[in-house]
C-alpha cells in the first residue's frame, strides 16, 4: 500500500499547473452557471391582441415584466399572472373592448374586458328605474362591439267620465181617459256619470299599451217618469182585492154616485194624511177608515183602491159621494166630475 500511495503522490505532483489552473476555471464557471440557473427565469409575456414576448429574467413584478417586454396593459385591462412552476411563468393581458349602450336619447361607451350588461351600465354610470329594462337582458354576459338599449318605463294612470244613459220609466193612469194621447213628464231624466280609470304603459315616450283598472260610478241616472194613458189603469196605488172585469172579488155593498176631484197639503179631517189613495166623503154614510175602491160607471176611470180620510160642506151636504184626492192641482183638474160605482171593501 504504501508504494501505491506513493505512486499516486508522484503522479499528482507530475501534473503541470497549468491543468490544475484550467480544471480549476472550469469549476468557478459551472458554479456560476448553476447559479444562473437557479436564478434566472423564463416568462412568457402576451395579449388578447396576439402580442408575445418571452423574457429570460430574474424580475418577478408583473408591472417591471410588462415595462420589460412593451407589452403593457391599460386602466380596463385584466391582467392575469401564472405562478412559477419551477422557473417557468407566464403574465396574460385581457384587453379590454368598447360597449356602447344608447340610453335616454344619447350613446355612451365603457371599456371593459369581462362582465355582465349590468356592469357595463355601472361603469358608464347609468342606473334603472323600477321599471325600466335593457335589451339585452342585464344578466346578458357582454361581448365586444355589443350594443345595449336602456328603455325607460313609466306608468301613467288617466280618467274619463262617461256617460250613463237613464232609463223612461212609464206611470200608466186611465185618469186621462178623455186625452188618451195625454202624457206628463213627472221626473225629466238625468244621464249618470262612470268615471274610467285606465293606466298607460309608456315605454320610451311612447305609449305600448292601456289596460282599464276600475269604473267607479260617481253619479246615478235618474230615470225620467212619464205618466200616460192606460186603459183601466187605476191612479191610486193602494192594494186590495182581485179586481175582476172592473170589479173587486170581495166587498159588502156598492153605492152610485158623483165623483169630484182636490189636491192640496195636509191631513185630512180623520187626522190621517192626504195622498192618492185617500178620499173625502160624509163620515155617517161612509166611516173613516172604510177602504174602498172606486170606478167610473162605464169603466173608462178607474181611481182604484182607497181609504175614506177626509170630508167637506159638499160631501155632508149630499153634493157628491165621493172627492178623489190627487196629487197635483193640474190632474185634479183633469178629473173634474164622473159618475161612479164606489164599492165598499170593510
Amino acid at each position: 500500500m504504501t508504494k501505491f500511495t506513493e505512486h499516486l503522490r508522484r503522479r499528482w505532483l507530475a501534473i503541470p499547473k497549468r491543468v490544475w489552473a484550467c480544471l480549476l476555471t472550469l469549476c468557478c464557471l459551472s458554479l456560476t452557471l448553476c447559479a444562473l440557473i437557479f436564478s434566472v427565469n423564463v416568462v412568457y409575456v402576451s395579449d388578447s391582441d396576439g402580442n408575445r414576448r418571452m423574457l429570460v429574467t430574474a424580475v418577478t413584478d408583473p408591472q417591471r415584466l410588462m415595462e420589460m417586454s412593451g407589452i403593457r396593459a391599460e386602466a380596463e385591462d385584466d391582467v392575469y399572472f401564472t405562478a412559477y412552476n419551477g422557473n417557468l411563468a407566464s403574465l396574460n393581458i385581457q384587453r379590454a373592448f368598447p360597449v356602447y349602450i344608447q340610453a335616454d336619447g344619447a350613446l355612451h361607451s365603457t371599456e371593459l374586458c369581462t362582465g355582465t350588461v349590468q356592469q357595463a351600465l355601472d361603469l358608464a354610470g347609468i342606473s334603472l328605474g323600477e321599471h325600466d329594462y335593457t335589451e339585452p337582458s342585464l344578466h346578458t354576459p357582454i361581448e365586444e362591439g355589443m350594443e345595449i338599449t336602456v328603455h325607460r318605463v313609466e306608468y301613467q294612470d288617466s280618467y274619463q267620465d262617461q256617460a250613463v244613459p237613464y232609463e223612461t220609466e212609464y206611470r200608466y193612469t186611465s185618469l186621462y181617459h178623455r186625452n188618451r194621447y195625454a202624457s206628463v213628464t213627472l221626473q225629466q231624466g238625468v244621464e249618470g256619470v262612470d268615471r274610467i280609470t285606465t293606466r298607460s304603459r309608456v315605454v320610451d315616450g311612447v305609449v305600448e299599451s292601456t289596460q282599464v283598472l276600475g269604473v267607479e260610478r260617481i253619479q246615478e241616472p235618474q230615470n225620467e217618469i212619464i205618466k200616460a194613458y192606460q186603459a183601466g189603469a187605476p191612479v191610486s196605488q193602494m192594494e186590495g182585492p182581485e179586481v175582476v172585469d172592473g170589479v173587486p172579488s170581495s166587498y159588502t155593498r156598492v153605492l152610485t154616485g158623483r165623483a169630484t176631484a182636490y189636491s192640496g197639503s195636509g191631513r185630512g179631517a180623520s187626522g190621517l194624511g192626504l195622498y192618492e189613495g185617500t178620499v173625502a166623503v160624509d163620515p155617517n154614510v161612509i166611516p173613516y177608515g172604510t177602504k174602498l175602491y172606486i170606478t167610473s160607471a162605464d169603466g173608462s176611470f178607474v181611481y182604484g183602491y182607497a181609504i175614506a180620510t177626509d170630508t167637506g160642506t159638499a160631501l155632508r151636504e149630499g153634493h157628491a159621494l165621493v172627492d178623489l184626492y190627487f196629487e197635483s192641482y193640474s190632474d185634479a183638474v183633469t178629473a173634474a166630475v164622473h159618475q161612479v160605482n164606489v164599492y165598499v171593501i170593510g
